[in-house]
């Protein structure tokens, strides 16, 4: 297993801001090295970080302000990969391409260094109903574990099925993935379970996942047990920032385990 002992923020920035010339009134936006929690071992060969540990980003500014205000954006539902696009200083890498789990720790990086590392939100206690504000300390969120060794050069891992005695190759999903999938199961065209089957699974015993009828009728009947080690497998080795988080009634004292979700709100925190 990988070993994490830092906490999510330990990368230096890679740059600091340039002063600004009062004659010409320029201005060097200063940028970051964001650690990957993938570290690029789960992109394919040819992508922009295929092994590649980090990602630069530019610090937040007035156009970045602009877009999370955008009602256009927000009405839409893409105002966060815009702004991703914005962040981003390899204009090559489509954020489609990224995992969730990297684009998280890109929109940690840069909301703390826009608005700071205390993040505020109102938590509604589901025993008492009553509403209070939390804070959290971004930097203490920590990146989470994946076994590297399980991880194929081209960022595949090789799974064995008990139940079928079958081996399959699975891939984490990326945000075009993840759309896919939801776009299935929120339309009715696909259950849940089969729609994640059917983009995670790359192959099955050498034979390439075509979309077939052949290899959908496999993936349909697949038993539960082999379901359950997919799924398993998948969890334990996704690349991501660790969200689990104690939310805490402040009048009645109780508590529970949620997460911080990222939202627009993540960048405009309630007050």
């Amino acid at each position: 297993m990988r070993n994490n002992e830092d906490r999510f923020a330990a990368v230096p920035p890679e740059s600091v801001p340039m002063p600004m010339n009062a004659s010409s009134l320029e201005f060097v936006v200063p940028t970051e090295l964001v650690a990957l929690p993938s570290k690029g071992m789960f992109y394919p060969e040819g992508h922009p970080l295929s092994g590649k540990e980090f990602v630069e980003i530019k610090h937040m500014t007035a156009k970045e302000e602009d877009i999370l205000s955008s009602a256009t954006l927000i009405e839409k539902g893409v105002v966060l990969e815009y702004l991703l696009k914005s962040l981003l200083i390899d204009k090559s890498i489509n954020p489609a391409s990224l995992l969730p789990g990297d684009q998280n720790a890109i929109y940690i990086s840069a909301r703390v260094n826009a608005y700071g590392k205390d993040y505020s939100f109102n938590h509604t206690c589901g025993n008492c109903s009553n509403k209070s504000l939390m804070t959290i300390d971004l930097l203490e969120l920590k990146i989470s574990e994946f076994d590297e060794t399980v991880i194929n050069p081209d960022g595949t891992s090789t799974v064995f099925l008990e139940k079928t005695q079958r081996t399959v190759k699975l891939r984490q999903f990326t945000n075009y993935l993840n759309s896919l999938v939801e776009k299935e199961t929120s339309s009715g065209t696909q259950g849940a379970t089969i729609s994640f089957l059917k983009y995670a699974v790359v192959s099955i015993d050498g034979t390439p996942n075509d979309g077939s009828l052949k290899i959908m009728n496999f993936l349909e009947n697949l038993p539960s047990k082999d379901v359950a080690t997919i799924k398993q497998f998948y969890a334990n080795n996704r690349p991501d920032i660790d969200f689990n988080i104690k939310l805490e009634c402040k009048k009645c004292n109780h508590s529970r385990e949620g997460s911080v979700p990222i939202t627009v709100n993540f960048f405009w925190p309630e007050s």
